[in-house]
């Protein structure tokens, strides 16, 4: 895993729903083959790339409103991304 398979990651992410993101345990572990330590690593520099792009970033377990409905990030989910709209 590097810088370029972060980039490439989030832009199809973008491509495919640019107002929420969601990054599972299973795109990244099972079919990207991420170890944990790259799971963790792609998770911390991509929290800093989606906020820089104006993202609020959540990880598992944590509670946040999106089209007011109240949602959790799921177990399965390790983050999901959603846009900030002012």
């Amino acid at each position: 895993m590097n810088l370029e398979f972060i980039d490439n990651y989030i832009n199809n992410k973008i491509n495919e729903n640019q107002n929420c993101i969601v990054c599972t345990f299973y795109d990244l572990r099972i079919k990207h083959n991420l170890t944990e330590e790259e799971t963790d690593d792609f998770l911390r520099l991509s929290k800093n790339k989606l906020e820089n792009l104006g993202y609020r970033v959540y990880f598992t377990g944590a509670k946040f409103v999106y089209k007011n409905a109240s949602r959790t990030v799921q177990d399965n989910e390790l983050m999901i991304a959603v846009k900030d709209i002012l």
